[in-house]
């Protein structure tokens, strides 16, 4: 049974062992429907949206209930659309993936520092969980955020900056019955997430282009791998173009959510899978084994920047910090590893000796490329000297302040700092 079976039946089971008590003690049967719900709810989690489409239609001839019905046909559509989406899917090179909170994921995206604002704001007074910031840099000239209507359902706005005052808000056209949250304007492109427009349950990632009369064209879900049973959002292109990046809570705890970096595709090819297996591996997008080949240099930063010897000086300085990270990460887990060893038992000893031993054989090379870099990081120094080149070290000493994440793989998660909600 798959990762994706368990969890759904797990879940189904809970559902069961809760209410069955319940309804035997009134005397009430368990509907046939409902049984055959929990069939097609592990199905389609699973990526198995043939057998979920019949069990669906199944529940759906022995329903009578008509808002219990209405909620079939639902799940029911979004089982045919997997199965449409299935012949159609894209196969991106993922670079990485690492796990953070659900509080502060989108902090680690290499995006401008400050520009993450958090609810209460002007733009959106009334935040949710699922939808808690907005996306507004210092000097927007325009404005894309996720807000409720009147009914509670959150819409897409639109506002630009007119010169002394900004217009009213307009609401997106495509806005659906259910909630859209997390709208980016990436390399020209506006990307969002929605839970009502054509899709496969949850949060779907949406792509709009841009006409040629400067409007917006209508949403096209981004397919397998991106959009998935669970909850998927935040797509962005990296501002250096090599990467994209996006959110999923598909293979981790409730309270945190996945972040992928796959690399950038200018002209993507899409194609069937060859049955659930092959989906169900497309979907987990398992970054590769061998890191080593992978150049994240260029995610470092938030974005070009305007001075090539500051951002040569901002490489530098990043390298020689993600090392030290990278150092003290190492002898942490050396610390914990030599105090549990006394109290281990014989066979755990032995475990962790091993690792002890392989840790610390890694500690000499870190060390001497952390010299070599410093050395770097002084010789660049003293060349931009000669040179009368001034570098801006506000910038750098800002970045270099920023959490460095996934220092044991080629690629590292910097950490921006939130800008105020005051603006």
């Amino acid at each position: 049974m798959s990762f994706f079976v368990e969890k759904a039946t797990a879940f189904a089971a809970v559902v069961l062992i809760t209410a069955v008590p319940a309804l035997r003690a009134q005397q009430i049967p368990l509907p046939d429907y409902e049984i055959i719900l929990m069939d097609a709810e592990a199905y389609h989690a699973d990526y198995d949206f043939g057998a979920a489409s019949q069990a669906y239609s199944e529940a759906l001839r022995k329903c009578t209930d008509s808002t219990r019905r209405a909620e079939i046909e639902k799940k029911l559509s979004q089982s045919r659309n997997g199965r449409s989406m299935s012949g159609y899917c894209q196969r991106p090179k993922v670079v990485a993936r690492k796990n953070f909170s659900r509080r502060d994921f989108f902090l680690y995206y290499p995006l401008a520092d400050r520009s993450w604002r958090s609810g209460p704001n002007r733009l959106d007074p009334r935040p949710s969980a699922e939808s808690p910031v907005v996306w507004f840099p210092n000097g927007s000239k325009e404005a894309y955020w996720s807000m409720a209507d009147t009914a509670g359902v959150r819409n897409i706005y639109y506002a630009r900056d007119l010169g002394n005052h900004w217009s009213a808000p307009y609401r997106m056209p495509f806005s659906s019955s259910e909630d859209e949250i997390f709208p980016m304007v990436s390399d020209g492109k506006l990307y969002f997430a929605s839970k009502g427009l054509f899709g496969v349950g949850g949060y779907d990632i949406y792509v709009c282009e841009r006409r040629p009369d400067g409007r917006w064209g209508e949403p096209r879900n981004m397919g397998f791998p991106y959009s998935s049973p669970y909850d998927d959002f935040l797509f962005i292109n990296s501002p250096d173009g090599r990467y994209s990046i996006f959110a999923s809570n598909r293979n981790c705890s409730a309270d945190s959510v996945s972040v992928y970096v796959l690399e950038y595709e200018p002209v993507p090819v899409s194609s069937a899978v060859r049955g659930v297996e092959d989906l169900q591996k497309l979907c987990r997008l398992d970054p590769p084994r061998d890191l080593k080949k992978v150049d994240n240099k260029s995610a470092m930063s938030a974005s070009k920047a305007a001075d090539p010897n500051t951002e040569l000086y901002a490489r530098k300085a990043a390298e020689v910090r993600r090392l030290r990270e990278e150092i003290s990460r190492l002898n942490r887990e050396l610390s914990t590893l030599r105090a549990f060893y006394n109290n281990a038992s014989p066979a755990e000893k032995n475990e962790m000796a091993e690792k002890i031993v392989k840790k610390e054989a890694r500690l000499p090379g870190l060390q001497s490329q952390l010299v070599a870099a410093n050395k770097d990081l002084q010789k660049t120094e003293m060349d931009f000297l000669l040179h009368g080149v001034l570098i801006d070290r506000s910038r750098v000493e800002a970045e270099s302040d920023n959490e460095v994440v996934g220092v044991e793989t080629s690629y590292t998660f910097t950490r921006r700092s939130p800008g105020s909600s005051d603006f």
